[in-house]
C-alpha cells in the first residue's frame, strides 16, 4: 500500500508532499512518488502568494502528474496570528488544483471547522476540487460533512496512536481513509498494520 502524505521518498511511494517551494525540484525529481507541489500554512507569512500562484500554474503544466500541496490551515498556537496569510495562501493553493484537476493535500491542525466552511463555500461557487485531509483527527460527524464534499483522508501513527481511534476511522467508509508516514517513514508499516485493524476492508 502506498503512503498517503509524506516528505521523504520510500519504496513505497505515495504521494510526496513539499514544505516550502525550495522543496519543489527536489520533489519533482524523487522516483516512484507522486510529487505534490506547495507551500505549508507554517510558511504563509514568509511566502508571495502572487508568485505561488504563477509558480503553481507553470509546475502543474510541468507535471501532468503532479498534485497540489502541502497547504492548508493551522491554528494551533503557535501559528495563530498568519490565519489570514494563511486563507489567502491556502485559496491560492485551491485554485491551482480546481483549474488543473488535481487533488489538495491539506493540513487543518487546530482548523477543520474553518477549512469545512471554507470548502463548502468553493463548493457552492462550483470551484472545489478533489482534497485529501492529511493527519485527519476529527470528530465522525465532521468526518460526514467532509465525505459529502468529496474528501479522502489519511492518518499516521500518531493519529491511530490516540485512544479515539477506533471511534474516529473505523466507520469512515471504505477507500476514502489511507496511511500516511508525515515526517517519520518509519512508521509506515505500524500505520498501515494498526489502520488494518480498525479496517477490515484493507486487509
Amino acid at each position: 500500500m502506498k503512503d498517503y502524505h509524506t516528505h521523504t521518498p520510500g519504496k513505497n511511494g505515495g504521494y510526496l508532499c513539499s514544505v516550502s517551494r525550495a522543496d519543489w525540484e527536489a520533489v519533482a525529481a524523487a522516483e516512484e512518488m507522486t510529487p505534490c507541489f506547495g507551500v505549508h500554512p507554517w510558511l504563509a507569512a514568509e511566502s508571495d502568494p502572487a508568485r505561488i500562484a504563477f509558480d503553481l500554474d507553470e509546475w502543474l503544466v510541468r507535471y501532468p502528474q503532479a498534485d497540489v500541496g502541502e497547504s492548508g490551515l493551522d491554528a494551533t498556537p503557535a501559528h495563530k496570528e498568519t490565519m489570514e496569510q494563511q486563507r489567502i495562501l491556502l485559496q491560492v493553493h485551491l485554485g491551482a488544483a480546481y483549474r488543473h484537476d488535481r487533488m489538495a493535500h491539506l493540513h487543518g491542525a487546530g482548523a477543520w471547522s474553518e477549512l469545512l466552511t471554507l470548502l463548502r463555500e468553493r463548493q457552492k461557487r462550483g470551484t472545489l476540487p478533489r482534497v485529501l485531509l492529511h493527519a485527519w483527527n476529527g470528530s465522525h460527524e465532521m468526518a460526514r460533512e467532509f465525505l459529502h464534499l468529496g474528501a479522502i483522508f489519511s492518518v499516521g501513527l500518531r493519529e491511530l496512536s490516540h485512544p479515539k481511534a477506533s471511534i474516529r476511522y473505523a466507520r469512515i467508509p471504505a477507500g476514502k481513509i489511507f496511511p500516511e508516514s508525515d515526517d517519520h517513514p518509519e512508521t509506515f508499516p505500524r500505520a498501515v498494520a494498526l489502520l488494518s485493524l480498525l479496517r477490515a476492508d484493507l486487509t
